[in-house]
């Protein structure tokens, strides 16, 4: 499975807030965040991937709307799951100040990437739940009926009056 699959390395850098330079495409071709997609992919189905590619492969006039709902939350989703990986060490690689004098470097502290990492994990939360709605009306099922709890108790009317006895 390619990255460029699922979401553009320009759309990761966007959702981050980051350009070519502090995140390069090295970075995000590295296999570690195709795993990581793949395993948060399966993590809402296991089929999910080759419902996306069926979608993916077909051209945009020959997609159904559920397939089209599908392909578009999918790649947004991606873009984000792999921001939110890229995230965890996103401090460490993006430099604050460059300079030419005696060669330094400095970096930030979290601070500066703490309220983008909440932006990016709530987007997140938001894109995972769009896609396994999308994927369940591809399929045609839906996931709420198989994990319904029983009903333990149950609301019962008085069968006198309390104010006449």
């Amino acid at each position: 499975m390619a990255l460029t699959q699922y979401c553009e390395f320009d759309e990761v850098r966007a959702a981050l807030g980051v350009n070519n330079l502090e995140l390069p495409d090295t970075v995000l071709s590295l296999p570690i965040y195709e795993m990581g997609l793949s395993r948060e992919l399966a993590k809402i189905s296991a089929s999910l991937p080759a419902a996306f590619s069926t979608a993916s492969d077909a051209s945009p006039e020959a997609r159904s709307s559920e397939q089209q709902a599908l392909f578009d939350s999918v790649r947004l989703f991606s873009a984000y799951a792999v921001a939110k990986q890229v995230g965890v060490s996103l401090a460490a690689m993006v430099p604050k100040d460059v300079s030419d004098g005696k060669a330094s470097v400095s970096r930030f502290s979290d601070a500066p990437y703490r309220d983008v990492l909440a932006r990016v994990e709530a987007m997140y939360a938001g894109c995972r739940a769009d896609v396994a709605a999308a994927y369940d009306d591809l399929a045609g099922a839906t996931r709420t009926s198989s994990t319904t709890p029983a009903a333990i108790f149950r609301g019962a009317r008085r069968t006198y009056d309390p104010v006449t006895g």
